[in-house]
């Protein structure tokens, strides 16, 4: 047997993508709500580049393509992207001053265009980041300057009006990433004109204005929300709880060489127990990428590797995995999902649906003429 059990001190971290049951909602009444496609599953996939989605319906014994299609207008893949619930938005630069985000809501199959930039006159700029809470969408950006020093700005449009709707936040430092939670956007900014290092800018949701600063050191590679709406600050060697209400910290390192490394992921999928469900580096031959569990009420970190799961001819001839492109869970059902590339084909994959308890069983696989990259629960 060659899962291996970690023991780290971690936190939980914020639930995005994932299917779970809210208390005011009983299994049966789940099981009785009507979706827009008549689909169990959104499942976006890349190809070629492309993002597109692909409906999939399943049953006790199987998944499957549906023969529904979803209204989702493929788009590139970009680092700048945002997903939470049914909700996936992704910014696309039309000229050096003029760009936009598409924002789909799988809930009930609608997109909408936003224009972002249409005040600014000859410009030359970059977005760096996107997120939205309810009607607010956020955008970082660096306004260029031929002889004078760049810009930086964090941009709060709200999409329930359509007039004077604009309000842009000064920084001081380039915007990196940011993350909304507690009433405040969180926008993490790096001094690229001395320092090198990296600082958090926390922005009033009501006044729009930057009520703080906090200097973070160097190495920051991601900032996301916990569950009690806490920042987590991750770094190769340890991670920070920032604390959103009294701004205090809690710092927890890590033993050289049990990095946990959870920062390479875009899109965090936590169960109703808390565990977080993602895809972590490790050194193998054929994959660099294995599904991975971390148990934060245990400090407990669980690797699956396909052997567990796999036969050698199903690994290597019938289903033909590579790398491990996605990994998620369905609370509601109790399946990991793990999407692949295939070995033979950097343009298609496959996703495996695995029983965890009481050891890791397959239960199956599902072909796919793309990669897998994030799904939505119906």
């Amino acid at each position: 047997m060659k899962t291996y059990s970690i023991i780290y001190a971690l936190l939980a971290l914020v639930v995005i993508g994932c299917s779970t049951s809210s208390d005011s909602d009983s299994i049966e009444e789940i099981g009785d709500k009507e979706t827009f496609f008549n689909a169990d599953y959104v499942l976006l996939q890349e190809s070629n580049g492309v993002l597109s989605a692909q409906l999939l319906k399943s049953s006790e014994t199987r998944i499957d393509l549906s023969q529904f299609e979803s209204t989702f207008s493929n788009v590139p893949q970009t680092n700048v992207l945002f997903s939470k619930g049914s909700i996936f938005a992704s910014y696309s630069q039309l000229t050096d001053c003029d760009g936009q985000v598409t924002i789909h809501d799988f809930e009930d199959d609608t997109s909408e265009i936003i224009p972002l930039f249409e005040d600014l006159v000859a410009c030359d700029l970059s977005v760096t980041s996107i997120n939205i809470n309810g009607n607010l969408l956020y955008v970082t950006y660096v306004l260029e300057e031929v002889s004078e020093p760049n810009t930086y700005f964090a941009r709060a449009i709200d999409l329930s009006i359509s007039e004077e709707n604009i309000v842009d936040v000064e920084l001081d430092k380039k915007p990196t990433q940011m993350v909304f939670t507690n009433g405040r956007l969180f926008v993490l900014t790096i001094d690229l004109e001395i320092t090198d290092e990296y600082s958090l800018a926390v922005i009033d949701d009501a006044s729009t204005m930057v009520i703080h600063e906090i200097s973070l050191g160097y190495d920051v590679e991601r900032i996301f929300a916990d569950s009690n709406q806490n920042m987590i600050i991750s770094y190769p060697e340890l991670h920070t709880v920032l604390n959103s209400d009294t701004m205090g910290v809690v710092y927890t390192s890590y033993e050289a060489g049990k990095e946990p490394m959870f920062y390479d992921d875009k899109f965090s999928c936590f169960d109703s127990q808390g565990r977080l469900f993602y895809k972590k580096p490790v050194e193998e031959e054929v994959y660099s990428n294995i599904p991975a569990i971390y148990d934060f009420s245990k400090n407990l970190t669980i690797l699956y590797f396909y052997e567990n799961f796999l036969t050698a001819s199903q690994l290597e001839f019938e289903y033909k995995i590579g790398d491990t492109t996605m990994v998620s869970y369905d609370d509601t059902n109790s399946i990991m999902f793990v999407g692949y590339r295939k070995i033979d084909d950097s343009n298609k994959g496959g996703l495996l649906r695995i029983q965890l308890e009481p050891v890791p069983e397959l239960l199956d696989n599902l072909d796919l003429d793309a990669v897998p990259y994030h799904i939505f629960y119906q």
